[in-house]
């Protein structure tokens, strides 16, 4: 991680470099795991790669919104980390193929989240069985697209899981210079450019881009994993503690020396397993499935 991504995150970040690194990186984590169906289809024209335990019927639905600081990542990077949540929370997860910066800066991807989410709403999707899950810049957009639903009162889902969400773009988090030197993956200096390529001339603290300084509460219950060694824990940390001062059902994970997003890979390192079970457990005691309860009827 630190030769195929940290040292390409400097000041002046290439973005083709980031995006072949973001390729480079996936490698690691298994395209499809055992017992997962893949296919590509569309949300309100949003391209879309279901994940879906194999022969399972199942009515629990959750959007997944990848990460790639915004200006990189896809459905075929995350198939990993999604299939897995898909098997482990018995779910049809649906990652968005949104829309990435510079070429079509904020609110772009945000609004793509928002259409797909609608969308499955407007196909029956009952939000008592759907989620929101995110890592990093998706986890930004977990939060960005809760805030923009409950302005526009659009059905909130049952809960919502953050992995390593960048959630203050001013940059105040404290571990952002504490981490600087541990943290394998990300590279401060780096920030402020791909900030620059997804939201250029707009106010850092705009609750849609610095999740962390909006109006929290009405929020479902969320569950938020970060690493302790890495640039954003206290992005994690300080969202957590903001959603339960507003009332919301908050609980967060510090994993002890894991890097950002370690989840992603469960092939090679244990507690990545460990945490993704633990994701898959909040998510099926936060969304029932009824189609289950029927059959077991």
């Amino acid at each position: 991680m630190r030769h195929a991504v940290k040292t390409r995150m400097h000041a002046k970040p290439d973005l083709d470099r980031i995006r072949r690194s973001m390729e480079l990186v996936a490698r690691f984590a298994p395209d499809r795991p055992a017992g997962v169906t893949v296919r590509s289809a569309g949300l309100a024209g949003v391209p879309v790669e279901w994940n879906a335990p194999s022969g399972l019927v199942t009515d629990r639905r959750i959007l997944y919104l990848h990460g790639g600081g915004f200006v990189s990542g896809s459905p075929r990077t995350h198939r990993g980390i999604a299939g897995r949540i898909a098997r482990g929370a018995a779910a049809r997860v649906a990652v968005i193929d949104y829309r990435l910066a510079p070429e079509h800066p904020f609110p772009a991807g945000l609004d793509d989240a928002a259409a797909a989410y609608r969308a499955l709403l407007d196909r029956g999707v009952s939000p008592r069985r759907l989620a929101i899950v995110g890592d990093s810049a998706g986890g930004n957009l977990v939060f960005a697209l809760l805030l923009k639903l409950k302005a526009e009162g659009v059905a909130m889902p049952a809960a919502a899981v953050a992995m390593s969400p960048f959630v203050d773009m001013t940059g105040s988090g404290e571990s952002l210079r504490a981490n600087a030197a541990l943290d394998p993956l990300l590279h401060v200096e780096g920030l402020p450019a791909v900030i620059g390529a997804y939201a250029p001339h707009c106010d850092p603290k705009n609750p849609l881009l610095s999740p962390l300084f909006g109006d929290l509460g009405g929020l479902p219950a969320c569950l938020i994993q970060c690493g302790s060694d890495e640039i954003l824990r206290d992005d994690a940390v300080r969202m957590q503690r903001a959603l339960q001062a507003s009332g919301v059902p908050a609980e967060l994970e510090v994993w002890s020396e894991m890097p950002h997003v370690w989840q992603a890979f469960a092939r090679i390192i244990p507690e990545a397993r460990t945490a993704l079970d633990r994701i898959c457990r909040f998510l099926r005691e936060r969304l029932p499935d009824e189609d289950a309860a029927q059959r077991a009827a």
